[in-house]
């Protein structure tokens, strides 16, 4: 039996689409590092509940 994750990764684009925001907002964030991400090829990936508590709390990722 494996235990599954509660987290779901986006690309740049799902996230935005997700949380109703603009990409190039959720791309800043990536880029400046604001909040954590995978780079899988050309896309990045992003958790969601750490983009959440980010877009909650309004802090840097490496706090919460």
């Amino acid at each position: 039996m494996t235990d599954r994750a509660n987290f779901r990764m986006f690309t740049i684009t799902e996230a935005a689409e997700y949380f109703g925001l603009p990409k190039h907002f959720i791309r800043q964030l990536v880029l400046t590092k604001a909040i954590p991400s995978v780079k899988a090829r050309k896309k990045y990936l992003i958790n969601d509940k750490l983009l959440e508590k980010y877009l909650q709390n309004g802090l840097n990722c490496d706090r919460l």
